[in-house]
């Protein structure tokens, strides 16, 4: 686990809210497990406040992304219509009700968390330190709820930074653009490779305009020296997107982007595969892998008996299984099998019939 103190500015970066009282964000990363061992406080009411916070202006924000009422309209005839308040209809992922579910479901909240990084700086108790309860979803969508709980109050409810940090933190004008897909994350994708290359978030300034809309700025260094790129949006988190996607096809087309395979250890081997596919998740160019073992043996032609696991990657549509002599080695393979996959790479132990197959 990382120290939360050694990251917390970077922390206040990526929710687009700087903090008076910090003491409230350390709260948001404290669980219960950890106060009851240590003393204080825990995230848990803060995550009772979170929750209400983020169904209000995830509300919010998509009535005042489709709706609005008839008046609004340049053909509006009063004296043939009501000034009624009307929905556009969104095609592409049907109903808002399906929208807005999905925006903040468990799965979503927690994959917000991995694109975050924020699990890693967890304050938990031995127990839930040896259970590693930070993978799990329910523990990951109670900090991205325990974390607005702490705006909320620290900000006194102010609105506009409650809209914003619900806006940036679910990124939502990338799903509300692109769909709900793992693609695309330009904000994050930009992260990223700011991260590797100098070791830190990446900094954003905003301008208001007079019609309402914000400029955003974002300054790089690369290889071909320090760049400024600027971009509009109808809001801080649309214009953040929008410069993030220039910065990184500016990066894409001058050949200077980190690929999958940069990220990968100098010898892929079965000892390194787990961890080496868990860090590909972390730093976004994957799904969570799924593991799931076999309960009982299977046989192969000549009556030896193996384990079988299935490793699946859900954002690649993956599913690869392996067998082996014992269950930890059957996990490492399936791992392999599927970096393999992703990145176009040779099974160096296809043919290896002792140990693995």
């Amino acid at each position: 686990m990382k120290e939360l103190n050694e990251h917390i500015k970077d922390v206040q970066k990526q929710i687009s809210y700087w903090f008076d009282n910090v003491d409230l964000l350390y709260q948001a990363f404290t669980r219960r497990s950890y106060s009851q061992e240590n003393g204080g406080e825990n995230n848990e009411v803060l995550e009772f406040v979170g929750d209400r916070v983020l169904d209000f202006y995830v509300t919010k924000i998509l009535m005042d992304r489709y709706g609005y009422t008839k008046s609004q309209l340049d053909d509006f005839d009063s004296e043939e219509s009501d000034d009624e308040f009307v929905v556009d209809t969104y095609t592409n992922e049907g109903s808002l009700t399906n929208i807005k579910k999905k925006l903040v479901n468990k799965k979503m909240l927690a994959h917000r968390i991995d694109k975050l990084g924020f699990k890693e700086y967890l304050f938990m108790g031995n127990g839930d330190i040896q259970q590693h309860k930070e993978n799990e979803e329910s523990v990951k969508e109670d900090l991205f709820e325990a974390i607005l709980g702490a705006i909320a109050i620290d900000s006194n409810w102010n609105p506009d930074e409650l809209e914003n940090s619900v806006s940036f933190m679910l990124n939502m004008d990338h799903y509300l653009n692109h769909g709900f897909t793992e693609d695309d994350d330009y904000v994050g994708l930009v992260q990223q490779w700011n991260q590797k290359e100098h070791g830190e978030v990446p900094d954003y300034d905003f301008q208001e305009q007079y019609n309402g809309g914000f400029i955003a700025y974002l300054i790089l260094d690369t290889p071909r020296g320090r760049i400024r790129y600027q971009a509009e949006g109808d809001s801080k988190a649309e214009a953040r997107v929008n410069v993030a996607e220039l910065a990184y096809n500016d990066l894409d087309e001058h050949d200077e982007l980190f690929t999958i395979l940069d990220e990968l250890p100098e010898e892929l081997t079965l000892e390194n595969s787990i961890n080496t596919l868990q860090e590909l998740a972390q730093k976004g160019y994957v799904s969570m892998p799924e593991y799931d073992l076999s309960e009982d043996q299977v046989y192969d032609n000549d009556g030896n008996s193996r384990w079988a696991c299935t490793c699946t990657l859900r954002s690649h549509s993956i599913k690869e299984i392996a067998y082996a002599t014992s269950k930890k080695v059957a996990k490492k393979y399936a791992a392999y099998l599927c970096i393999c996959n992703i990145c176009g790479l040779e099974d160096q132990f296809e043919n290896d019939a002792t140990n693995i197959k």
